[in-house]
């Protein structure tokens, strides 16, 4: 598979897939006008990527803030990767905050409830 970048933007983060390594990053502010149009190229990406995952994937979720739009989207693509474990597949979600976002630590908590996955929590910045 190729690598899918996207650049960060003011109202979008960068995204970066690297199906080869298992790796998949979320890494900025989210906030674009449609997220389900700016998150439809990593959705097709994760949709191929679980027909022949790596044995380890890692996806780090590293926001300074996100919508509610995003925050769906985001749990819609992450539901793609939900089944692999249950076929000896790992998958290690990352949850990023900085140490008194109390705001993002939150929402990380209710992803995390939302997600058969589990979460961990890292303080970052």
């Amino acid at each position: 598979m190729d690598i899918l970048k996207i650049e960060k933007r003011n109202d979008s983060p960068m995204i970066l897939a690297d199906g080869q390594a298992g790796y998949f990053e979320v890494n900025g502010k989210s906030l674009p006008e449609d997220a389900i149009e700016f998150y439809r190229p990593l959705e097709k990406y994760a949709q191929e990527y679980v027909k022949s995952p790596k044995p380890k994937t890692t996806i780090n979720l590293k926001l300074e803030y996100l919508n509610t739009s995003s925050s769906k989207k985001l749990l819609d693509i992450i539901s793609y990767f939900e089944n692999l474990p249950g076929q000896g597949y790992t998958v290690e979600l990352n949850w990023y905050h900085r140490d008194e976002d109390q705001d993002m630590i939150d929402e990380g908590v209710e992803f995390a409830h939302m997600t058969s996955l589990k979460v961990n929590f890292i303080v970052e910045w």
